[in-house]
């Protein structure tokens, strides 16, 4: 009878034990870019003279009609901006800062700075009801619409 009881009481707390999965919210808040000269070089690719780098660009939030350099040094891109190579390509991946202070309307302002101070504008309309989740829906670039393709393919920029 014990060892019954024993039994019962360690499968019930093997139960009670199992952790709930932890779903929270979905954010989708990155872009991906190839940027490219007017010849088609990539200007990401270190070779290349005159390469864009983490270290010679800056991103810009436009906040209350102010420019406002991006840093967070604890994250893993705190420049907002890493240059990543994907499937045998260089991309440029920028992140939107999501905090809610920073939308207007349903959209985020921010620029691409590079060291010759050149800016790419960037402004990327998210969702409407942001409480839980916050998705990226379309992008304009220099104010031109450009679609955001589901497996994420970098937007082309000439630069």
């Amino acid at each position: 009878m014990l060892k019954k009881t024993f039994s019962i009481l360690l499968i019930g707390l093997a139960f009670i034990s199992c952790e709930k999965e932890i779903i929270g919210p979905d954010i989708s808040a990155v872009v991906n870019f190839s940027i490219v000269n007017s010849n088609g070089n990539d200007l990401l690719n270190p070779s290349v003279i005159g390469a864009i780098t983490e270290e010679n660009t800056e991103v810009f939030l436009l906040k209350n009609g102010t420019k406002v350099r991006l840093y967070q040094g604890n994250l893993d891109a705190p420049k907002f901006l890493k240059i990543i190579s994907q499937n045998g390509k260089n991309v440029f991946r920028m992140f939107f800062d999501i905090t809610n202070e920073n939308f207007k309307d349903d959209r985020i302002t921010q620029y691409i700075r590079f060291k010759d101070g050149s800016e790419i504008e960037v402004v990327g309309e998210f969702n409407s009801n942001k409480k839980n989740n916050k998705i990226l829906q379309q992008i304009w670039i220099n104010g031109t619409e450009r679609t955001i393709s589901s497996a994420q393919s970098p937007i082309v920029i000439v630069k």
